[in-house]
């Protein structure tokens, strides 16, 4: 039993080669048809679901957003479930080509109806993926509320967020008992059957030098480990944060602690970008195949461009007045794609998408990886598990 264990995700492995190189020269079409601003139908949403977050992050200020008096009306303007219903019925033809949906916010889990908006896109599009990304301070909330969605929804995944060990994660987060209140949530999410639980840490002068517990902590839990740095940005609300930034002789330190962990794709970019041994190739796809859509409906090309409490400049258009394709067809969405075109940032919210649409750089950079052998390991233990 136990080689067949070893021997079948091999197998798996091996046969999966002609599906890769059917989807590099689907790579270099896609390649083509971004040269030339010709848009392919989506292929993922990047669904922040509410502005609402009961946290009080130190490298994120989205907890910020409703305690400003000038931006509490806007809570009001939030999409219901009915405007997401709206959407996804009307656009259904041309979203025909979706793999997934990520949920996010804020905090997810504090809409009353966020199951409801799970099993509402379930229901229309059962063969695209599903998940929530969320900070997992509220277990039992979070167990009520995944309890209806798998109940319809077995195959949803869940993203739980844990910064530090011992005191640290709660001195990230600003709330007490932080850890403790998040791995509640993953062990009531294992118990109910969710299959899918990974754990990001978001990396801070404070918490990075601990990125060696965190995992070994993560994955003892059963659960996949990834870790990138803090952003500033709009989105984030925390653009000023400049006096957070890490400094050369942390960065340094970051590379080496990320040194064990070069069998994982933006782990490893991570590292060599920061030391400045690789410049990474890959396209973005943001805009193009892959669209963020923002509390109020506003359709915008990735996760770093400013919310609609801050202005419309990177907002392509919003779901309310106009059907996706007029969103992504029109003069401001290509001249919004042509101002982001030489981005190379390495947010993994919008580097997963890309490089899944875009195999050619993570072929690349397997072929120079140091980490191969651990890599199709982790590659077979996950096509076991399907």
């Amino acid at each position: 039993m136990e080689e067949n264990k070893v021997y079948m995700p091999v197998v798996s492995v091996a046969r999966s080669i002609p599906l890769l190189s059917k989807r590099i020269l689907l790579s270099y079409k896609y390649r083509f048809k971004k040269k030339y601003d010709f848009v392919e139908k989506p292929h993922y949403i990047n669904f922040i679901t509410t502005n609402d977050c009961n946290s009080q992050c130190v490298m994120c200020d989205i907890w910020t957003i409703y305690k400003d008096p000038k931006n509490k009306p806007k809570q009001k303007e939030e999409l219901t479930l009915e405007d997401v219903k709206k959407f996804f019925i009307n656009n259904r033809d041309f979203l025909s080509n979706l793999k997934s949906v990520g949920l996010t916010g804020g905090e997810a889990f504090l809409r009353r109806d966020i199951a409801e908006v799970v099993i509402a896109i379930h229901e229309l599009f059962p063969k695209v993926g599903l998940g929530i990304q969320t900070h997992g301070l509220m277990p039992e909330i979070v167990r009520e509320k995944v309890k209806e969605i798998i109940k319809q929804y077995p195959n949803f995944g869940l993203a739980v967020s844990i910064d530090g060990v011992g005191d640290m994660h709660a001195k990230i987060r600003g709330i007490k008992n932080a850890l403790e209140k998040a791995t509640q949530t993953i062990r009531y999410a294992k118990e109910l059957g969710v299959k899918s639980i990974t754990c990001g840490m978001t990396l801070t002068k404070d918490n990075y030098y601990q990125i060696p517990e965190v995992k070994k902590y993560v994955e003892d839990l059963g659960c996949e480990f990834s870790c990138f740095l803090a952003e500033s940005s709009d989105y984030f609300y925390n653009a000023s944060n400049a006096h957070k930034a890490l400094s050369e002789e942390d960065l340094n330190a970051i590379c080496e602690l990320l040194k064990p962990m070069d069998y994982h794709y933006f782990m490893s970019n991570l590292r060599l970008r920061i030391s400045g041994r690789r410049r990474t190739a890959l396209p973005c796809y943001s805009g193009y195949m892959s669209i963020v859509l923002d509390p109020y409906g506003n359709v915008k090309p990735c996760i770093l461009r400013p919310q609609g409490t801050v202005g419309d400049e990177d907002i392509m258009g919003n779901i309310k007045q106009k059907s996706l394709h007029e969103i992504l067809y029109n003069h401001k969405s290509s001249l919004l794609r042509k101002k982001i075109e030489k981005c190379r940032c390495w947010c993994q919210c919008e580097v997963s998408n890309s490089a899944v649409i875009d195999n050619v750089d993570v072929v690349k950079w397997f072929v120079k990886s140091s980490g191969k052998k651990e890599f199709l390991n982790k590659l077979s233990q996950k096509i076991y598990k399907l």
